[in-house]
């Protein structure tokens, strides 16, 4: 089955969604204009990332495209299942916060407008106390989108840009994943053109463009100019130990003497995939955790600050007594 006819049947089936259909008819159209699936891919839709188009390039330029789309399928699966068990943790934190918030912020006004001679001058209007509740959920929700936008930004930036990426890559629990699943798409790739067989420099370089990983994407095209010149592919390797690991420079390096670099390859790739769904699997286990400790420290503050309204409540009753 082809490309034209495989999205045509999609498209034929019901339920599709309009962003589906669109990723569909975006690449109908531009296989109709002469371009490579890769391309008319990355032309479909704008939900469609520069990361989709150049794993499924470097697959159909090697000439595997099954195994490009098998990879993303893995990959998509993963995310999926770990944005399912996020969810999922945070439901209990959230509806924390929602309660948390009106009621503390309900009784320190209580507290502090309560008036020992029965006036209600200085009493804070129940408006009021809605009021302030709102805008408190506003800023959660407004520091809540900043982080989610910047992060957005920072993994787009550490695509190409190395710098960005090693500092994502330090991040605790999420640096591991992002530096596992990018070896493991570093190591398909580079199999797949090996196997198609490409030049060694053509193969790092595209192997490092289609990683999704800044450091791996720089210490490869540099690498690739070191193959060129004749150098060796270890060399390449062992001149960028932040981009690969040590091992894996080794490995390589003792594959490419015995000229198993493909059989090394796949096995690399089973171990990063391997090491991927286990960072994932923590990642997942652990953001719930971080943002319930954030929320109890926000609730927290609120508590103590109705508890401070209540303690001056009652030094002002025994102040009355006296």
């Amino acid at each position: 089955m082809g490309m034209e006819k495989a999205c045509d049947s999609l498209l034929s089936q019901p339920r599709v969604g309009s962003a589906e259909r669109q990723i569909y008819r975006g690449i109908l159209a531009g296989l109709k204009r002469g371009e490579s699936i890769g391309a008319a891919l990355g032309h479909s839709s704008n939900a469609v990332t520069p990361l989709e188009c150049e794993v499924v390039s470097a697959a159909e330029e090697g000439g595997m495209l099954e195994k490009g789309f098998a990879h993303l399928s893995e990959y998509f699966l993963r995310v999926d299942r770990t944005k399912r068990r996020v969810l999922k943790g945070l439901t209990y934190p959230i509806v924390l916060i929602h309660l948390a918030i009106p009621v503390c912020t309900l009784a320190a006004n209580v507290f502090n407008s309560f008036s020992l001679d029965g006036s209600t001058e200085g009493a804070t209007p129940f408006r009021d106390t809605i009021t302030e509740s709102i805008e408190t959920m506003v800023i959660v929700y407004l520091f809540a989108a900043i982080i989610f936008v910047g992060a957005l930004i920072l993994n787009r930036l550490s695509r190409r840009s190395a710098a960005v990426d090693a500092i994502l890559n330090h991040v605790p629990l999420l640096g591991k994943a992002r530096r596992a699943i990018a070896m493991e798409r570093f190591s398909q790739v580079f199999e797949i053109f090996l196997l198609a067989g490409k030049r060694m420099s053509d193969a790092l370089a595209g192997a490092g463009k289609a990683s999704g990983s800044g450091l791996i994407r720089h210490a490869s095209l540099k690498g690739a100019k070191f193959l060129v010149e004749g150098d060796k592919l270890a060399h390449a390797l062992y001149s960028a130990p932040a981009a690969f690991p040590n091992d894996f420079a080794r490995g390589m390096d003792v594959a490419e003497e015995s000229g198993q670099l493909d059989r090394e390859l796949a096995e690399w790739s089973r171990y990063y995939a391997e090491m991927a769904g286990e960072a994932m699997d923590r990642l997942a286990e652990w953001t719930p955790k971080l943002f319930y400790w954030g929320i109890l420290g926000l609730v927290a503050f609120m508590i103590i600050r109705a508890a401070m309204a209540y303690r001056d409540l009652i030094e002002g009753l025994l102040n009355f007594t006296a």
